[in-house]
Order: structure tokens, then sequence, then C-alpha cells
């Protein structure tokens, strides 16, 4: 067999998980790499390293608006800078990539952590879709049993009534609406807050119906908090995915003469949002500008990025409507 179709093979699950946050798809990129790490063949370390970067590429083909993707690549890639022989080679890309799964829950606990110690201690919070992050921090939250949580549900396949389901069964007040009723339900609350599968150029990727909540928001003054682990931060120049035509039967049934507009992400700018959580800090727009100027990653995954810009929109290095 073609070892390129085996490579296709083990990216397969992955590209069809389109219901999970960062965090799980996260951890079977992780898997992935690592399996391959441990068999893909390679009669050398520079055989090896070609291998896992395609695979990379394939990854990041795959799930492109999530960006620990970037940052797990690049980790795999860059372990294999210091090793001296195949079998170095594989032991060092397989604990990287175990490495950044044992991370994950970390990075998400001490996100989740100084979320939860920012937000508003009474008031409604409203948020959208499924996010690890932003479910564990409200988890912490003091007086879970007493605040309302207002989920938007996240259509078209309704993430948001597993967010819903998981703080009821804690004992927090929910209330389910659809994703349009987010300007009339916002100024009822104290917080909104938002998960993220990117934070970059374009600003905060995230599920669509975001940029209306944030909108809303900012319209009544109620602060916008991002919670985002550092590894969902793209450096500049790398592309975002939000034009990601999803099955119009999604929405509805096929019909003569109707086009169905079907994507699942959007863009929120970053003057938007009033505060970013990482698992680090509360940052700024400048501080988080810094903090961007200053990720590095691997020639093979920065190669990938500008790729994949020049298939979307060159210029402005985003992808068109």
């Amino acid at each position: 067999m073609d070892p390129a179709l085996r490579l296709e093979g083990l990216v397969t699950p992955l590209r069809r998980e389109v219901v999970s946050g960062a965090s799980v798809v996260a951890r079977m990129a992780c898997d992935v790499l690592f399996q391959a790490a441990a068999g893909v063949e390679a009669g050398s370390l520079p055989e090896l390293r070609q291998a896992l970067s395609r695979l990379g590429s394939l990854i990041l083909d795959a799930q492109p608006a999530m960006a620990p993707l970037v940052i797990l690549v690049g980790d795999v890639l860059g372990a294999l800078d210091g090793a001296g022989d195949l079998e170095d080679g594989r032991a060092a890309a397989r604990e990287a990539a175990s490495a950044f799964r044992r991370g994950i829950e970390t990075r998400t606990d001490q996100t989740a952590a100084r979320t939860a110690a920012i937000l508003p201690g009474d008031g409604a919070v409203l948020t959208i879709s499924s996010s690890a992050t932003v479910l564990a921090a409200l988890m912490r939250g003091a007086g879970l049993a007493s605040r309302e949580v207002i989920v938007l549900e996240s259509r078209p396949l309704l993430e948001g009534h597993r967010t819903a389901v998981a703080l009821a069964e804690a004992g927090a007040r929910v209330t389910v609406a659809v994703d349009a009723a987010a300007a009339t339900l916002v100024p009822r609350c104290a917080a909104v807050l938002l998960g993220a599968d990117s934070v970059g150029d374009m600003g905060v990727v995230n599920k669509l119906g975001s940029l209306a909540a944030a909108e809303a928001a900012r319209r009544v003054g109620v602060p916008v908090v991002v919670a985002a682990d550092r590894t969902k931060i793209l450096p500049p120049g790398f592309p975002q995915r939000v034009s990601d035509d999803r099955p119009p039967d999604e929405v509805m049934r096929p019909r003569s003469g109707v086009t169905v507009w079907n994507r699942y992400f959007e863009a929120v700018p970053l003057d938007a949002i009033t505060s970013f959580v990482t698992d680090a800090a509360v940052l700024s727009a400048a501080d988080l500008e810094r903090f961007r100027a200053g990720i590095v990653v691997p020639d093979e995954v920065r190669a990938w990025a500008t790729d994949r810009a020049a298939r979307t929109d060159p210029d402005r290095n985003r992808e068109a409507p």
C-alpha cells in the first residue's frame, strides 16, 4: 500500500469529527502522531521527519480551524531536532505527542480557574456551543447552583445542548435558546463567555453565533470574556479557517432553486473582546499581540501556513466568503 494512503487513513477519523471542541480534536491528533512516530515507514531520521511533516500537513488540513494542532505538529517536528538517529527520533516524537496530550487537561484547568476568578460573582452568563474550557470555568465558578447560564444551542448540530445538560446535571440553572436570540438575551447577562478554536490575525475564531453575541454585548456594555489556553493562539500570518462549507442537508432538505449556506465558524474581532484568559495570564490586546509575535514554529509548519494562505486570500490572509 502507498505510504501516503496509510497516512490518509490515520487522519480520516480526525477529519470526520465535526461536533467536539479543540481539546477533543487535539487529543485525537496526539494519538495519530504518537502512532505514526512509532510505526510509520522510515529508514532514516530525515525520512521520519519527512513522513511526520507530511502527516502534520494532513492533520492541519483536516482541521484547519483548530490552532492547537499547529502547536502540536510544531512540537513533534521540533522534537526531532535533537535526535541522534532514527530510533531517538521516534522516541522524541512520541514523547512530544504524549507531553502535549498530558498538558491539555492541565492547560484547560488553569485557564478555567483564571476565567472563573474574573467572571462576575452573580448575574447570568451567556455562552454558545461546546467548549471544555468554558464548561470547566462555569463549573468552577462560585455559586453555580444559583447562577443562570444561558446556552445558545449552536445550530445546525446543536452542540450547545451538551453544554446545557452538563451544567444542569452539576446544579446550574440553565436556559437554552436559539442562536438568533442573542441580541435579546445578552442585556440581562453579566458576561458573555466564549471559547476559541483559534486566536490570530482575523480575531477569535469560534462557532457561528459568537459574533452576534459579542456585538450585542458591546452595544450594551456587557463584558466579553474569551477563555483559551496558549495553544489556541497563532503566530502572525497564519490562516484561520472560516469558509468551511458543510452539508446543506444539516440545515434543510435540498429544494430546487434553494441554495443552503451552512458554515460552522466565524471570526470575532479582537476589539470586541474585553478579556483574553489563558492558562498563564489574563491578557490585554497588546499583551496578546506581543505573545503572538514570539511564537516560533518549524519551517514545515510555516510552509503549510504559507501554502494555505495562498489557497485562500494571499493579500489579507483571510478566506473569501
